[in-house]
């Protein structure tokens, strides 16, 4: 019976330099692919915030202060407030009720149709409406 177990694979067991340099490349790749989608992400609200003239757009490419104009924007109450709220735990649910409703908001200033905002629950469907929002 022991014998059997010695032959059963683990996730972490890695049996040669080989196996270390493919984990390492997938890694990598993957890295590079979520910085990719991240930045154009990024790229896509900085040009919303610019097309509504919100002071200080360049704040799109920062984590978490990029909430912080899609407050301003969306005409949401104590924008400072909420920014912060994101990043506490079980109250960043409200907040992200309010950055919807912020999102909302920006979507009818740029005559879009807030609709638009179900398809970001689709994986990448974010990419393809806020770049919608942004280009036209």
């Amino acid at each position: 019976m022991t014998a059997q177990l010695n032959h059963v694979w683990t996730f972490a067991q890695i049996d040669s330099a080989e196996d270390v340099a493919i984990s390492f490349a997938a890694l990598l790749v993957q890295i590079i692919f979520f910085l990719a989608i991240y930045f154009v992400m990024a790229y896509f609200i900085y040009r919303i915030y610019q097309r509504l003239n919100v002071e200080n757009p360049w704040y799109a490419f920062i984590p978490v202060l990029g909430y912080y104009p899609a407050f301003i924007a969306g005409e949401i109450e104590n924008p400072i407030l909420w920014t912060v709220l994101t990043i506490v735990p079980c109250v960043n649910i409200i907040s992200a009720v309010f950055l919807i409703m912020a999102w909302v908001k920006v979507f009818n200033k740029l005559n879009k149709s807030p609709w638009l905002l179900l398809l970001c629950l689709i994986p990448l469907g974010a990419l393809f409406v806020f770049g919608y929002a942004a280009l036209y």
